[in-house]
């Protein structure tokens, strides 16, 4: 059977997201620590390595991988810095870009529900805002801390209930619904697409690197198709340094 790790991971690179790294300017100082997380992961055997990146912008994904083989790079993204890295490490020639972000189902913006909940609905907002993760300071937690603090059950629950509740916004006009339709919209396209990667085998070993925040829903989705056995991170993790 294919199987599938997804490994969720902080934005290195500042992004409007639930999981960002608070000294975008500073993450090339962790390099060492990167480099273990890296040697932790080929202990996997990937032989695909796909990433939050839009499907329909493969050509710039293989044009930034060919320059990063050529001359390396510095740039904070964790594409860069993980992604890359690993599959330079394993010889692989491409990687996978797999996300979708077109409008889509959408009917209003997230920050218009996240607008609209304050100011109607605030004991919701606050129980919304107590499901988000912990901003990411390498200060603090070491790498492996992070990776296995929002790879673990209990970040991955917490992210499912943070998005589930948007459907109680607004509930008499389905006003969050209006964003969490294009949330689960964009989410179901990633699994199809990564899905793709494997189509007629029945050996390959997927390794998607992408925000926590997705790792939830997607691990729900890949389990239900019953077509992927879905490897546990933390197991990888857990022997970092």
């Amino acid at each position: 059977m294919n199987k599938i790790m997804i490994l969720g991971t902080f934005h290195m690179q500042a992004k409007n997201d639930r999981v960002n790294f608070q000294g975008t300017d500073k993450i090339c100082e962790y390099e060492a620590e990167i480099t273990r997380l890296v040697d932790a992961l080929a202990e996997f055997k990937p032989t695909r390595i796909a990433v939050e990146y839009c499907k329909s912008e493969q050509a710039s994904l293989d044009s930034e991988y060919s320059e990063y083989l050529a001359n390396g790079s510095t740039s904070p993204n964790e594409i860069d810095q993980i992604a890359f890295r690993l599959a330079k490490k394993l010889k692989q020639e491409k990687v996978y870009a797999i996300d979708w972000m077109e409008r889509g189902a959408a009917e209003r913006p997230c920050g218009d529900v996240q607008e609209y909940v304050h100011v109607n609905q605030p004991e919701l907002a606050r129980e919304i805002d107590a499901l988000s993760e912990v901003p990411v300071d390498l200060e603090k937690e070491t790498m492996k801390e992070v990776f296995l603090r929002i790879n673990s059950r209990e970040s991955a629950q917490k992210s499912l209930a943070h998005y589930m509740n948007f459907a109680r916004i607004g509930s008499e006009e389905y006003y969050g619904n209006g964003w969490l339709i294009w949330w689960y919209q964009r989410n179901l396209n990633i699994f199809t697409n990564t899905a793709a990667l494997a189509d007629n085998k029945n050996e390959e070993r997927v390794l998607l690197l992408i925000g926590a925040a997705h790792k939830g829903i997607l691990e729900q989705f890949f389990q239900n198709s019953m077509a992927f056995e879905v490897v546990n991170a933390s197991e990888y993790l857990e022997k970092l340094q």
